[in-house]
């Protein structure tokens, strides 16, 4: 039998156990549902230990299980510099994680006595919080801060609600959850003190899968004549994926006149089976500055000796400053219809892709076609919901966003960025998971880069895509709830300031 007094420790060693199965992970294997059970303990344990005690020993939960799990996930050449740089990014993604138990810490004890309304705390400071860390920054969605919460053990029905307030009411209503959960077990489960949440969370939860099974039924999604797209990956010959970190260290540039010749015969296989746009992963080919134009002329007469629409990439390493990593979309008569650099690049300072590349501007490109309207991205431009919310605006029919994944991805990543901006995707993926997917976030097909044979996937993508209310509202809320917890500390402060001056 559990003494009581051992109970905190259980809650600690059963939170920060379970959370180290949230991270795509080297070290232990992803489960989607430990997302929902970890941080229940996490919220107990903080809440029944005394505040400095409990808001450190949390906060050295999160460092030791972030670190653990994404431990060697981000390699490089020089085995200091994979220390350094897992070890500096674990750590930030773990204060991230921290900051909305620290603050619930602070804050619930002061509103535990308004009943069913104190479990509201908890998910507003949640949600606030991973709000303002997606707007900028060196990590990515997919695999590090809000990636738990957006979808993976949520069904395709539940995520639909993302189309009207994006992940923010995702994280809201999963945090809510852990948060009635502790208040529930506060109140030792008492009838008359859950009775309300007992009819108003699940009512919520029914209201939100009815929403989706609406929106993606057959009566009510719209028809629309597809596409045939071909996403194209040029798999390394020997097997062997190159690490993205050693093209950066190294500034290693393709073999030129090998892979344009790769690129021009994988263009000609995937017109001849049928593909009107033909687009390649990110860093099809990378270069030096003085090659530059060379390439692009070399492009331009692929897409127009194959008569076909060719998104292609290229990153170019420049002498003396920083170079570029671009995506082309190029017409069938060999005009660049539109000229892209990667906005979000992944890394902090001395690390990784910002060390070699500067940023583009802030500016989703897109342009009309006879398979409708075509916007273009890079990989984790994807991971800005502000940023890519653009090309809704624009009605952007498809997105085309190639990726280099390191480490490979498992599944299909910012899939549900779909469903928030109405437009369908196709994400051709160096190491990893190619996919297309219409605008409910349903994946039409997919291709594992190490069991392919020619590296060519073909996809019919509807060429329209469809309104959703989230590119209109924006992250409403997402200000909403930052502006809730600002009142809530101003109300304890001014309570605590009150309590002074009476005193």
């Amino acid at each position: 039998m559990i003494y009581k007094k051992h109970l905190p420790l259980l809650y600690f060693f059963l939170g920060f156990g379970i959370f180290m199965f949230t991270r795509l992970s080297k070290l232990v294997p992803l489960i989607d549902i430990a997302i929902l059970i970890a941080p229940i303990f996490i919220l107990r344990f903080i809440r029944t230990q005394p505040r400095k005690r409990g808001i450190w020993l949390t906060l050295l939960g999160f460092i030791l299980s972030m670190n653990i799990a994404l431990w060697g996930l981000f390699e490089f050449d020089d085995k200091w510099m994979t220390i350094v740089f897992g070890i500096i990014r674990s750590t930030i993604l773990a204060i991230i994680w921290f900051l909305p138990f620290m603050v619930d810490r602070i804050l619930y004890p002061k509103f535990s006595d308004k009943g069913a309304w104190s479990t509201l705390i908890f998910p507003i400071i949640t949600t606030a919080i991973f709000f303002l860390s997606s707007l900028e920054g060196p990590f990515d969605d997919g695999s590090g801060t809000l990636s738990s919460f957006g979808y993976g053990y949520s069904t395709m029905a539940f995520t639909q609600v993302r189309s009207l307030f994006g992940i923010w009411i995702l994280i809201f209503i999963h945090s809510w959850l852990f948060s009635i959960i502790n208040y529930l077990w506060e109140n030792q489960f008492k009838w008359i003190k859950i009775k309300k949440l007992a009819i108003i969370y699940p009512s919520v939860l029914l209201v939100t899968f009815l929403f989706g099974f609406v929106k993606t039924s057959s009566q009510f999604s719209p028809k629309s004549d597809t596409v045939k797209i071909a996403a194209v990956v040029l798999t390394p010959e020997d097997g062997v994926a190159v690490p993205m970190s050693r093209i950066f260290e190294s500034r290693t540039t393709s073999p030129f006149e090998q892979t344009i010749s790769r690129v021009g015969n994988l263009t000609k296989k995937a017109v001849e089976g049928g593909a009107k746009i033909v687009s390649f992963q990110e860093f099809a080919m990378v270069i030096n500055q003085e090659d530059e134009n060379k390439l692009r002329e070399h492009y331009k007469r692929i897409a127009e000796e194959n008569n076909t629409f060719l998104s292609i990439t290229y990153a170019y390493f420049s002498e003396n400053e920083k170079g570029e990593n671009k995506h082309l979309f190029i017409d069938g008569n060999g005009d660049i219809l539109l000229d892209y650099t990667k906005r979000y690049l992944l890394g902090i300072g001395p690390f990784g892709e910002a060390s070699v590349f500067n940023k583009g501007p802030e500016i989703i490109q897109s342009t009309e076609t006879p398979y409708g309207k075509i916007g273009i991205s890079i990989c984790r431009d994807m991971s800005f919901p502000s940023f890519i919310r653009q090309a809704a605006q624009d009605n952007v029919d498809i997105m085309l966003s190639p990726s280099y994944d390191w480490p490979k991805s498992p599944a299909a990543w910012y899939l549900t960025s779909t469903i928030e901006n109405g437009f369908s995707i196709v994400r051709p993926t160096y190491n990893g998971y190619s996919y297309a997917a219409d605008y409910h976030g349903i994946e039409l097909t997919h291709m594992d880069s190490d069991q392919t044979k020619d590296g060519i996937m073909f996809a019919n993508v509807p060429v329209k895509g469809i309104k959703v209310l989230y590119p209109n509202l924006g992250d409403l809320l997402g200000w909403l709830c930052i502006i809730a917890m600002l009142i809530l500390m101003g109300l304890v402060f001014f309570k605590k300031k009150l309590v002074i001056h009476k005193s």
